[in-house]
């Protein structure tokens, strides 16, 4: 029997997703060649580790199966286009928590898709942890600048983008392998990232050494070590779950921000983290409760 591993892990891999905004503020390259650079640097990390170790499951997957991971290919491009061009726009701060309000449509989506429960507590939870990033975002609500808000709309965008490739990649992994799902859906999220430069005139060459190594930085650690055990995880635990995790992701970038570029939290980011971190845990206790009952 397949032992289920800690649902906690799940934390590891939002501290390494948190790192992308920070890399991405260090690049000058436009956002959607950064996109498409970070998908293609992954998908050839991966690329002999797959073809060792599950060659012989490209046969076994259905055509259904395959069109689940291309659709969770394109929802991921889309997630990366448009949140990466907010880190741009606005605050580290801003774009990590707006997008971080992935969890309220992965709930809705899970409710009428998938059928997945969701009892009072674990309401509770999500309602906590999304009103901590309401509280955070307040702090910044006097904003008016042209670019901040377009980049706050394309944060909360990537939202509901992301919302859609969690929830498609909780259906595609239970009958496909950690591997062969991620090489998949990043394979497509490349190429339909560098389809977009290529209809939107972005150039994708030349850039410095230095932009490529930004750009394998983001593949190697924010998508084998983030976004990977997102998708490892989400055969185990609810897409929910894994959506409200990262609510800790605007907690562990705002930090870094802080540190790096000298952008001081206010007492509403304060506030609303504290507020964060106590809705995630009372959500992960409540499932855990919920699973046994269940079990039992």
């Amino acid at each position: 029997m397949e032992k289920t591993p800690s649902k906690y892990i799940v934390l590891a891999g939002t501290f390494f997703t948190s790192l992308s905004s920070i890399i991405i503020r260090f690049s000058e390259a436009p956002a959607l060649v950064i996109s498409a650079y970070r998908m293609l640097f992954t998908s050839l990390m991966l690329l002999i580790p797959v073809m060792m170790n599950s060659r012989e499951e490209f046969k076994k997957i259905s055509v259904k199966e395959y069109g689940l991971c291309t659709a969770s290919g394109i929802f991921l491009a889309l997630h990366f286009a448009s949140w990466i061009s907010s880190i741009k726009m606005t605050t580290v701060a801003n774009s990590t928590i707006l997008v971080s309000c992935s969890p309220i449509f992965v709930a809705l989506a899970n409710y009428f898709v998938t059928k997945e429960k969701l009892n009072r507590k674990m309401t509770a939870g999500i309602l906590m942890s999304l009103a901590g990033t309401i509280i955070i975002a307040m702090g910044s609500w006097g904003e008016t600048a042209s670019n901040a808000m377009l980049g706050n709309t394309l944060a909360f965008l990537g939202a509901v983008f992301v919302a859609g490739y969690l929830v498609i990649g909780g259906v595609a992994r239970k009958n496909i392998s950690a591997g062969i799902y991620v090489f998949i859906v990043y394979s497509v999220s490349a190429l339909v990232l560098f389809v977009m430069c290529f209809a939107s005139k972005t150039p994708i060459y030349p850039y410095s050494p230095k932009e490529f190594m930004l750009f394998a930085a983001l593949a190697f650690f924010c998508s084998i070590f983030g976004h990977t055990v997102y998708n490892y995880m989400v055969k185990y635990v609810s897409s929910t779950l894994i959506s409200v995790s990262t609510l800790c992701e605007p907690i562990f970038a705002s930090i870094m921000a802080m540190l790096i570029f000298r952008e001081i939290p206010s007492i509403y980011t304060l506030v609303g983290g504290i507020i964060i971190i106590a809705g995630i845990f009372y959500y992960l206790v409540t499932q855990n409760k919920e699973i046994k009952s269940i079990n039992n």
